[in-house]
């Protein structure tokens, strides 16, 4: 019997997994594919990890946490994983990302932040047409994060295979790619997990799966939405092409498109797509892949007004998963009715950053360590 299982080894499973391994236990992974895989959300390419969104916050002690976290881990894998390329959040002051939020007074020259107006904004990035009456906070320490690679690492650190080694000379965790788990089970000595090849026992378990999170908890009714997103790569174009690369990264609330961003360009070319988008609700089993020649052209109109020229030929599109709780906070929490079993879920949108430090806090609450008690508001019990 293992001490652990973990169902998920996208980014919050995976870091649970290794986690785990680095403090000498045994563990036993499943996902229903094998990541870094398109099917669920930790995928596309590239994510921000930046301190200025979160000041004022609880999330605040997370990000730092998991700042350090990546670091260590680009140290130990040999891997680039993260580079500083800074980041633009905008938006109209009574806009949903400024207006009752601590965030434009939480700007810190001290810690390097810097309030735009629109002409700063022209006249640093050229490649941008604010809106006259935007709010722009610029953080230059912003990173962008490697995805894949990030995943890969986190992955090899639990060890990958039974017998390997995992972080810090742990034996590795077995995991088991492509291999769904279908159920599991509470049992006097633990939990079982079954899938289609067959039964595993563990002392506890660990439930990180992302979009599939409502078909292994059918009883606890979680106000989990399924959102369909997708994320566009394009080729970089125009005057600006080669200094576009270097940064920043941007988050930019538009008054009636939604939330935009923007990457700098990696090798798989200039990425965008929309943040949070009313009536994209879907379901994980019927979700639409394909992504329309109009939903292209929609992105392409906010390129033409607010970043003119800079987009080119489309290289790619793929559709990308959010599970979205009501306040779009994250539910890390012990199952009410089984002390043993442990329930990631709820990214909504912005977990992924954070992987190292919630899989820290997943393997406390299993092995019934003692949580932060700056600890946001992750309960289960603010849905009750």
């Amino acid at each position: 019997m293992h001490d652990f299982a973990v169902i998920g080894l996208g980014a919050i499973g995976g870091a649970t997994a290794a986690e785990l391994v680095r403090r000498g236990h045994s563990v036993v992974g499943f996902d229903r594919y094998t990541p870094p895989h398109t099917m669920g959300s930790a995928h596309s390419d590239t994510r921000m990890i930046r301190e200025a969104w979160y000041r004022g916050s609880p999330y605040m002690p997370l990000v730092r946490d998991a700042c350090r976290r990546w670091a260590d881990l680009e140290r130990t894998s040999g891997r680039t994983l993260l580079r500083t390329a800074g980041a633009l959040m905008m938006g109209p002051e009574d806009g949903r990302v400024f207006a009752g939020s601590p965030l434009r007074d939480a700007a810190r020259p001290d810690a390097g932040d810097i309030l735009l107006s629109v002409e700063e904004v022209v006249e640093r990035f050229p490649w941008l047409r604010p809106d006259p009456g935007t709010v722009t906070i610029y953080e230059p320490g912003a990173a962008v994060l490697s995805l894949e690679a990030c995943l890969e690492a986190t992955l090899e650190a639990a060890g990958g295979a039974r017998g390997a080694r995992g972080a810090e000379g742990a034996e590795g965790a077995e995991l088991r790619f492509d291999e769904p788990a279908i159920a599991w089970s509470a049992l006097a000595s633990g939990v079982r997990v079954r899938t289609e090849r067959g039964e595993y026992p563990a002392r506890r378990l660990a439930i990180a799966a992302g979009a599939w999170t409502p078909q292994l908890l059918p009883g606890l009714s979680l106000p989990l939405e399924v959102e369909r997103t997708v994320q566009y790569w394009f080729e970089p174009a125009g005057a600006h092409a080669d200094a576009l690369a270097e940064g920043p990264a941007w988050v930019w609330e538009l008054e009636r498109e939604g939330t935009w961003y923007g990457f700098p360009p990696s090798a798989r070319g200039l990425k965008a797509g929309m943040h949070f988008q009313a009536g994209r609700g879907t379901d994980v089993e019927r979700v639409d892949r394909e992504v329309g020649a109009s939903e292209t052209e929609d992105l392409r109109r906010l390129f033409a007004r607010y970043a003119p020229g800079v987009a080119g030929a489309l290289r790619h599109a793929s559709v990308c998963l959010y599970t979205n709780t009501p306040d779009e906070n994250f539910i890390v929490d012990r199952h009410p009715e089984h002390s043993g079993v442990v329930i990631f879920a709820g990214g909504s949108g912005h977990a992924f950053k954070f992987a190292p430090t919630l899989g820290s806090l997943m393997a406390d609450l299993l092995t019934d360590e003692p949580v932060p008690r700056d600890l946001p508001p992750f309960s289960l019990d603010r849905f009750r």
